[in-house]
């Protein structure tokens, strides 16, 4: 390596890695996953209300499926007063459940098959966006105009040229208009033609079914930036032609955007737990490819932050889907749930049900074991859905719920 390519590894790391300022507020993650992850984080939700801790929070990261659950927090007819929200069941659980009971995915990615779409690779995942304006009527409003009321929301994708983290960051988290962009090709304040349901499908559009969302870096204004190595007309390509994955690729925790000034962070992981086993086809093999390398990163984060924990440098709690808790499931139904596919198709009303219970659960024993002194309201647990409360019931429920399906399930 060339003192030059050392110098700049070096800088670029550090702009990475957590600074010794002094961090404040209470962060939530939340984690990729598609819909089995937004309905797992909705019963952590839940839960957190009860306690008068979502309330407190003074921004919500996520990616992928977490950003579904975090963008339905920004609903401007949320009343966060008194230590608790007002109207999540109305306005952020049956909407939830209105969404993961509909097919996005298949109907968006169909459109690539209409010839005049043939040669518009990002078509596709713009189609999500549509279908999500669609189902979130205000999710079809300018980033830049949208007013939460809570906390802060930041929506995170991969961008793929420089290979880091890009964020959607509403007006609470950049007064007065929000902010988009990385810290390699700069930030721009975003125009009123990016709106709420292209942040959530750029960070959704998980690869290779979706090919990644392009913007004209020139067009949307992004200044400053760190250059890397790379020679001026390689970045004014990339900046010309900038294109966005899955937030899940590069950082499937979302915690690059808290970690570094937060005092207090919470993380609800809904991803997929790693477990070793063999692959038959080329798709599959790649996607196990793709998931090594992602699981990498993410159990360096993990890892860091739990030392960060050990140290006393900040506090919180992580939960996990594959966590076993008393009152929830016990081991071979949480497996189950474990397996449940990830994706943007139809969930079942016993799907939803078991996911959001669990959340629930998991996330309640990890704040009591890990952070009760965050805890306001010692609220009584009430678990919800107790049609699926028993294991024998969830279990037949989950039979055929790990199985994707080429057409996703109506």
């Amino acid at each position: 390596m060339t003192a030059q390519e050392s110098s700049t590894t070096h800088a670029a790391a550090a702009a990475e890695q957590p600074t010794g300022r002094a961090r404040s507020g209470i962060a939530l993650c939340l984690s990729g996953g598609g819909y089995r992850a937004a309905l797992f984080h909705l019963g952590a939700v839940r839960r957190l209300n009860e306690l008068g801790i979502l309330a407190r929070a003074d921004t919500v990261s996520a990616v992928s499926g977490g950003s579904i659950t975090a963008n339905l927090l920004a609903d401007p007819r949320l009343r966060w007063v008194g230590g608790r929200v007002d109207g999540l069941e109305e306005h952020v659980a049956a909407t939830l459940a209105t969404l993961a009971g509909t097919n996005v995915r298949t109907p968006a990615l169909a459109r690539k098959l209409w010839p005049w779409n043939w040669w518009k690779d990002d078509v596709a995942v713009r189609a999500l966006a549509d279908e999500l304006a669609d189902a979130v009527d205000w999710w079809g409003g300018s980033l830049r105009d949208s007013s939460p009321a809570g906390p802060a929301v930041v929506t995170g994708a991969t961008e793929i040229g420089y290979g880091v983290d890009w964020t959607f960051a509403d007006p609470s988290a950049h007064r007065p208009h929000g902010r988009i962009g990385d810290y390699r090709l700069g930030y721009a304040v975003p125009p009123p033609g990016v709106r709420i349901a292209d942040a959530i499908a750029a960070s959704c559009a998980f690869p290779p079914f979706f090919a990644p969302m392009r913007f004209d870096g020139d067009a949307l204004g992004l200044s400053g930036g760190r250059p890397g190595l790379e020679s001026r007309a390689q970045r004014a390509a990339i900046r010309h032609s900038i294109r966005l994955t899955d937030g899940g690729v590069y950082d499937n925790l979302a915690l690059e955007p808290v970690w570094k000034n937060h005092r207090t962070i919470l993380v609800s992981d809904g991803g997929l737990v790693f477990r070793a086993r063999t692959e038959h086809t080329v798709l599959g093999r790649m996607l196990r490819i793709l998931g090594i390398a992602t699981g990498g990163g993410q159990s360096v984060r993990s890892r860091w932050l739990l030392a960060s924990f050990a140290r006393g440098v900040q506090d919180g709690a992580t939960w996990a889907l594959d966590a076993v808790v008393p009152g929830s499931y016990p081991r071979a139904v949480v497996e189950r749930i474990n397996a449940i596919r990830t994706d943007l198709d139809a969930f079942s009303e016993a799907e939803q049900h078991i996911l959001e219970r669990h959340g629930y659960l998991v996330a309640n024993a990890a704040i009591a074991a890990h952070a009760p002194a965050l805890v306001s309201d010692p609220a009584p647990l009430r678990p919800p859905h107790g049609d699926v409360a028993d294991p024998a019931v969830a279990a037949a429920a989950l039979a055929d719920s790990a199985r994707r399906r080429l057409l996703g399930r109506f």
